[in-house]
């Protein structure tokens, strides 16, 4: 049996995390596994619980039926907000996923996920023989999840969270990455409460949009110029977009006009 664990910190709060790790659909593109419970009538979001059973396959089922090999699983540990655990029983091998989550500072969850294989059958030496590959394997899957945690967020939980309280600051998925939007009057209290340079460092953020900002307030600039530093880093274009005034006008005092890449 081969055992890896992994833990990250995403700038989400935990009911938000939960309920976008937990409100499935038929279809995740973050993974591309399409999923199909037990007592799925609907292509919409599945409630689901302990013990709910489900089968899952690569890519998109496009509305048929799985294959007879697809992959069986079943959810075998639920704590409400706190934890979620499955099972999938391959031909070989079981998998067990384990996902925790815990309360951080400044509104953040860390996330941390375990993984387990155990495989099913054969001699011990051939178990031993693959023991360490078995292990990096695992690691790699921990890593992963890892990884693609801040893109599980829902975009449209976040404009639940973010919107309905009449913020100046909303994120949501566009492609490959996030597009954080600056609305309204950006001020001071907003860029603190709102922790702007959490937002922008938690996910990959391929642009800002400023086509509805009014107001930005200095405190913003820091986030900014680090967010367009890291992008540099990473090979990508600090993009801003949206024609805007006052945004150029904020630049172009502070020197800062040949830092971002402008579209519209």
């Amino acid at each position: 049996m081969a055992t890896a664990t992994g833990t990250r910190e995403i700038p989400f709060g935990r009911q938000l995390v939960w309920r976008s790790l937990t409100d499935l659909t038929s279809y995740c593109p973050v993974c591309d596994v399409s999923y199909v419970f037990d007592d799925d009538t609907s292509g919409g979001g599945q409630a689901i619980g302990l013990g709910s059973r489900f089968v899952c396959v690569p890519g998109r089922l496009e509305g048929g039926s799985p294959p007879p090999n697809a992959v069986g699983g079943e959810i075998v540990e639920w704590a409400e907000q706190r934890c979620i655990g499955s099972r999938l029983d391959l031909a070989s091998e079981i998998w067990q996923t384990r996902i925790e989550l815990g309360d951080e500072e400044r509104g953040s969850t860390r996330v941390t996920v375990t993984v387990t294989c155990e495989p099913k059958g054969g001699s011990r030496l051939r178990h031993s023989l693959q023991r360490r590959a078995m292990q990096r394997l695992v690691q790699h899957t921990v890593d992963s999840e890892l990884a693609k945690l801040p893109n599980h967020v829902s975009p449209v939980h976040l404009d639940e969270v973010v919107e309905e309280q009449g913020e100046a600051i909303v994120i949501e998925r566009e492609g490959n990455g996030w597009v954080l939007h600056l609305r309204g009057e950006v001020d001071a209290p907003a860029v603190r409460r709102l922790e702007l340079e959490r937002r922008l460092e938690g996910v990959t953020v391929v642009a800002v949009d400023v086509t509805r900002l009014t107001y930005l307030d200095s405190t913003a600039l820091l986030p900014l110029r680090r967010w367009a530093r890291a992008a540099s880093r990473a090979g990508r274009p600090a993009l801003v977009r949206g024609v805007n005034q006052e945004f150029d006008r904020m630049m172009g005092v502070m020197g800062m006009t040949s830092v971002f890449l402008r579209q519209g």
